[in-house]
Formats: C-alpha cells, sequence, structure tokens
C-alpha cells in the first residue's frame, strides 16, 4: 500500500515530447529550482494551445509548481491559468493559487536590505523582532514570508522558522499553507523520523504531489528504499516529464555500482593546502575513517606557514609513511600548479585514477568507492563528481552538476566584459530536498572532491596555470576533456560536505574578487565560437541520449497515468 497515494486528477502525459526538443534549449537540463519551472512554463502553455501533449504538460508542471513552491506569485498565475486550460483542483488549492497569485510582495528598500544582514547575523533577539513587525503585516505578512523561507531555513535554527510561523495573521483562507510551510521546516531541520509524520498530514487532496515527493525522500533518508520508491514510481507516472525526478527514480531501480575495496589500488588521493591546518587536520581524519583500500595518499603543503607540517605529519604517522607521502613547498603556487606538481609525481603517474581533495570538506565513509564503481574499466570519462553541500544542517547545495546552454557566444554590450562560457549552475544556494540526489553523464564537476581520469589528463594535458591563484581551473580543464570526447560524470547519490565555498561566494575583498572576475575572463577568451558551439551542441545531444534511454526505462518499468 503506497501511504502518500494522492488524487490521480492530472491527464496521461508522455515524459518526453518532440517539442521539448524543438522549443526549449534547455529542457534536458533540469527543473529542480522555481527558477528553471519560471523559464519553461510560459512556452509549454504557448505551445499547448495547439500541441494537447504540450498541454498536459503544462498542466501538471503548474499544478506541481504551486505545491512544490506555494507563495511564488509567478507560478501561482500559471497554476490559475491551468484551472483555465481543465486543470482539476481541490477547492482548497484553487482559492491558494488566487491568494499566492495576487501575492503583494515587500517593495525593495530599507527593509530587505536589513533583513539581508540581518539574516547572516546572529542576534536571534533581533531577528524575531524584525519578524514580528514585517510578518505580523496582515497586507504584506505572506509576501515577506516568501522573500525570507529560504534564509530562515537556511540559518541552522529551526525554532526560529517556526516562530516565524506563529507570527503570520493567518486567514480561513490561507491556513492550509502553514502546514505546508512546516511540513517544510521539518523536511529540511528535523530528523527524519520526526519529519515522516508530519509530512504524512499533510491533506493530500492539497498538496498531493509534493507531499508524494516529500514522504518519499525521508524514507529514503531513513533507509526504507522499498518505500520510497513505490511513492516516487506513483509520483512519476503523473508527472514523467520531470528530468529531475525521472533520473533520481531511475537511479533507485537501477543503482550505479559500488567499487570493492581492492579496486582501490586504481587510485592516488591528493590533497594540497596554505595556511588551514585545522581544516586540514578534519579532512585528513575524515579520509582517514573512510574506506579506501590501499589507495596511497599523497599531500602538498603548498608554502603554508601556520601548522600545517604537524597536522601532515601526524597523518603520516596515522596512515603509515608508506601509504602518506608528502610534498612542501616554500610558497604557495596557487592550486593549477599545485595539482600539476602533484599529478607529475611518479607513483601516481601509475595509478589510473587521481582523487582530488579539497582540504576543507568532510568525506563520508564510501566515497571513493560509490565515485570508482561507475567508472572502472572505462576510458570514456574524463572526471567524476558528486554532489557538494555545505557542511552543516540544514544542508544548502552548493553544486551538482555543470552543463552548458546550447547557444551561441553572446556578442558583449560595449563597454561590459564578456560572458561566452554559459554554464548552468543549476542548483546552488538552494537547499537540499533530494532533487539533484542523481547520476548523468555531463560537461563538469565540482572540484571539490573528483576524480580525474589519468589518461584524460595524457590527451588534454594538465590544468592550466593561467587560472594561478585559483578559479575555474577545474572547469576549464573538463571542458577541454569534453571537447576530447570524454566528458565529466556526476554521481549525486554521493553528498561531500564543504566547509567553505568557491568564487565568488567567499570572495570578499576587491581583490579576491577582481581575481575571480579575472580568471572568468580568462575563461570566456579562451575558447573560439566553433569550439563552444560544438560543446553546447555535444552537451546537449549526451544529455538527451541520458534523458531517453531512463525514461524509456521507466515507462516500460511502471507504465504511465491511466
Amino acid at each position: 500500500m503506497n501511504r502518500f497515494a494522492f488524487p490521480r486528477t492530472l491527464p496521461t502525459c508522455a515524459p518526453l515530447q518532440p517539442a521539448f526538443a524543438d522549443h526549449f534549449s534547455g529542457w534536458q537540463l533540469g527543473m529542480g529550482t522555481p527558477e528553471a519551472l519560471a523559464g519553461l512554463l510560459p512556452g509549454l502553455f504557448l505551445l499547448g494551445e495547439e500541441n494537447p501533449g504540450c498541454r498536459s504538460a503544462a498542466v501538471g508542471m503548474a499544478l506541481w509548481s504551486m505545491q512544490a513552491y506555494p507563495l511564488n506569485q509567478d507560478l501561482a498565475r500559471w497554476a490559475v491559468k491551468a484551472m483555465n486550460l481543465g486543470l482539476k483542483a481541490d477547492p482548497v488549492l484553487t482559492r491558494l493559487m488566487a491568494l499566492s497569485a495576487s501575492l503583494k510582495r515587500p517593495e525593495e528598500g530599507e527593509a530587505t536590505e536589513a533583513w539581508f544582514e540581518l539574516a547572516r547575523q546572529e542576534d536571534r533577539g533581533l531577528i524575531l523582532r524584525f519578524l514580528a513587525v514585517v510578518l505580523g503585516n496582515p497586507d504584506t505578512g505572506l509576501g515577506w514570508l516568501h522573500r525570507i523561507w529560504p534564509d530562515l531555513i537556511l540559518m541552522g535554527r529551526p525554532e526560529i522558522a517556526m516562530a516565524a510561523l506563529d507570527m503570520v495573521k493567518w486567514t480561513g483562507a490561507s491556513m492550509p499553507l502553514r502546514a505546508r510551510f512546516e511540513a517544510d521546516r521539518v523536511l529540511q531541520c528535523l530528523p527524519p523520523e520526526e519529519a515522516l509524520p508530519v509530512i504524512e498530514g499533510l491533506d493530500p487532496a492539497v498538496w498531493g504531489l509534493w507531499r508524494a515527493y516529500a514522504g518519499s525522500e525521508v524514507m529514503l533518508r531513513m533507509g526504507r528504499t522499498g518505500e520510497a520508491k513505490g511513492a516516487l514510481a506513483g509520483l512519476w507516472q503523473s508527472i514523467p516529464w520531470h528530468v529531475n525526478l525521472t533520473l533520481k527514480l531511475h537511479d533507485l531501480f537501477r543503482p550505479l555500482p559500488v567499487a570493492q575495496p581492492d579496486d582501490c589500488d586504481e587510485a592516488a588521493v591528493l590533497v594540497y593546502s596554505w595556511n588551514k591546518a585545522d581544516l586540514l587536520a578534519d579532512t585528513l581524519d575524515s579520509l582517514l575513517r573512510s574506506d579506501i583500500g590501499r589507495a596511497r595518499v599523497f599531500a602538498l603543503n603548498n608554502g603554508s606557514t601556520d601548522h600545517t607540517d604537524r597536522v601532515l605529519a601526524n597523518a603520516a604517522q596515522q596512515f603509515g609513511a608508506e601509504r602518506f607521502h608528502i610534498e612542501t613547498l616554500p610558497i604557495n603556487v596557487g592550486a593549477p600548479a599545485a595539482r600539476n606538481w602533484l599529478l607529475s609525481l611518479p607513483a601516481v603517474r601509475e595509478a589510473r585514477w587521481a582523487a582530488f581533495l579539497d582540504d576543507d570538506i568532510v568525506l563520508p565513509g564510501d566515497w571513493l568507492l560509490r565515485l570508482l564503481g561507475p567508472v572502472l574499466g572505462r576510458d570514456d570519462i574524463g572526471a567524476v563528481g558528486c554532489r557538494i553541500t555545505a557542511a552543516v544542517p540544514p544542508y544548502s547545495l552548493q553544486s551538482a552538476d555543470y552543463n552548458l546552454f546550447p547557444v551561441a557566444p553572446p556578442v558583449p554590450e560595449p563597454d561590459s566584459l564578456p560572458n561566452r562560457v554559459p554554464v548552468y549552475d543549476n542548483c546552488a544556494g538552494s537547499a537540499d530536498t533530494g532533487l539533484f540526489s542523481y547520476s548523468r553523464p555531463c560537461m563538469s564537476v565540482s572540484g571539490c572532491c573528483h576524480l580525474v581520469n589519468m589518461r584524460s589528463i595524457d590527451r588534454t594535458g594538465p590544468f592550466d596555470l593561467r587560472y594561478t591563484p585559483s578559479q575555474f581551473d577545474d572547469l576549464d580543464r573538463d571542458m577541454r576533456a569534453s571537447l576530447a570526447g570524454t566528458p565529466a560524470l556526476y554521481v549525486g547519490g554521493l553528498a561531500v560536505r564543504h566547509v567553505q565555498h568557491s568564487s565568488l561566494a567567499k570572495s570578499k575583498t576587491a581583490r579576491q574578487i577582481g581575481q575571480v572576475m579575472g580568471n572568468k575572463l580568462k575563461l570566456d577568451t579562451k575558447y573560439t565560437d566553433a569550439e563552444l558551439i560544438r560543446l553546447g551542441r555535444e552537451n546537449r545531444a549526451m544529455l538527451w541520449h541520458d534523458l531517453e534511454q531512463k525514461s524509456r526505462f521507466l515507462v516500460d518499468r511502471l507504465g504511465l497515468n491511466a
């Protein structure tokens, strides 16, 4: 029995239709964020005026969007339009659609700027006083709730999010939203055992699609894979066009292979560090506790002036001198040169895969087995990476798979910098609700924790020193590998926790921001138009081929909603 069943009111819809590929350049990239859905819905509704299949997909996407992001005004307006196309919705949800579609948003100004600063501070009392003022306004309270809810969740203080819900002036029409937001809070902030009954308590007639997804996600976290698979399968039959859901469900039915400890002989583990001794010690401790078989570890002290030398010496004692090799440089040579130095070591050259680790991550015990398993015996993959999240709960996403918008490089505006490499960063900053826990080939993966194919290094060359001191060197190498016919593989079922962030997100000073922008300029001007057009075209074809195969498998296995 599926405890997360819901009323089957949506029309039957094929998972993939020719119009999706013909009219949407980025359909295959995914739809795991409200921004992605908002970008697809206008075109889908327009096509639906003459194409019944697109109309069915538009109605389903509008319903999912309303349930997944219930106070998003733009998405709610499409849900209202779907009612005019025959969407059958519960009267309570219908009223909520109208409420959200007419939501009064807070105006940009002093109050929104004050919240931006407050949300990044630790003054609980001041935060609560601010919330009492803005949320207690009957006219704009719900608009403010929509605006600040992601910040409330990612604060990591669930009691503040609960207090915020208590401050809203709920009415009879809006009260069902409270239960929905409380379910979102427990999904992201509480242990799954505590979250499950709250999510299950949602009204399936109002929140059935999202309830089924959230319920399956918490059951996956509890290890109840069979029940979760059943709930997701029922959901997919109703909204089979959902790219992220298709990829996630396919992996549950056909999990990626996991390597055995003896297979780790094929890998060399590489880490370099500059003046982050304590973070490095934690990283090496998690590495020591993980299962890496007999893989050897090569660590480079990149000119550190703190106690990194003592951290590495201690690690050598714990791992054993025969398994832990230390390289020490007198100055910081930057990330690309540090990586190349390690890659040049004779013992590393003997390995088939080089596993690069940042010096501020927390590794799960099976990280290397999970990354190695899908590529054992393969030479057609240039790199393997995983899902990167924040280090403390509730885990925000930092990166998933990176792909390229298949468009010609735009001509820059006068007096502006070029932006010729349109990389689709499909998740950064959003909560990790499980929609990016899938696997597929891609153009690039995060360099925070990834394997590099040593034969790919031989074909494409090492990391480009022009990206010193850091940023975009791993993306550039993956782009070169993709152009050489060896794309990356994203293993999103594996999550690695990252203490710090990357690029502009962690750049504080003008000098740091300038270095990042300078490296972005180098990336934007390195490749010819022909190379970028070919890369985008081949990346798009690869994603579509993967999606088509997995959709066919699920149709054959499950059928569609009748």
